[in-house]
């Protein structure tokens, strides 16, 4: 009998060590991978000290002059509410996710419509629900910065994707899961205030 609570004991215990070592896992490997993204964003950007003659405001934006797909360039998320700094990678499947934030395939270029992202709850948007309206929220991408101020919060069903549409107005959406559930979603809409150019060498990390 001592024996068999001997074996049952060191299963018990390797598969709490199981459990352990997957979330630890994509922590792990999703952290090596934000620090060479943002790295990488380091060096491409040259950030300017100074505020930049080219600052623009978008309600005055012609965008016949703007394309309207999303650039194809790697993209930095910074929200100082809740110290946030995470590098933004094209794609929402479960490995891109494991890897940072993603942008939904919906999205749009910021200046004409909505750019939607994705991102753990756990990993890297485990504090999104501590923000409020007129809260700030920084998206460089390409060769520009954008600055949003938050809108509203809300949650929905997780198969609710009229949130991720684009209806020709400048906006961000934030979408994570909830703690408690896998069928609803916490949702961050924000409009976009101004948005400047920053810099002629995009950064283009590939994972």
């Amino acid at each position: 009998m001592r024996r068999l609570y001997s074996f049952l004991g060191l299963l018990l215990i390797i598969g709490g060590l199981l459990l352990i070592s997957v979330p630890l896992y994509r922590w792990i490997s999703g952290s090596y991978y934000q620090a060479l993204a943002l790295q990488e964003l380091k060096e491409s950007t040259a950030v300017e000290k100074e505020k930049t003659e080219s600052t623009v405001n978008t309600q005055v934006v012609d965008t016949k002059t703007v394309k309207e797909d999303l650039p194809k360039a790697l993209g930095l998320l910074e929200i100082p509410k809740i110290d946030l700094k995470v590098a933004v990678i094209h794609g929402t499947s479960q490995e891109d996710l494991n890897k940072g934030a993603g942008f939904y395939a919906q999205s749009r270029h910021p200046e004409v419509g909505n750019v939607s992202i994705a991102a753990h709850r756990g990993l890297w948007f485990r504090h999104l629900d501590r923000l409020e309206a007129n809260d700030e929220i920084i998206l460089t991408l390409g060769t520009h910065r954008y600055l949003y101020q938050v809108r509203e919060q809300f949650i929905t069903h997780s198969t609710d994707w009229s949130v991720i549409d684009s209806t020709n107005k400048a906006e961000l959406t934030l979408t994570t899961c909830l703690y408690t559930t896998n069928t609803k979603r916490l949702i961050v809409k924000a409009d976009l205030i101004k948005a400047e150019e920053i810099s002629t060498t995009p950064a283009k990390f590939i994972p």
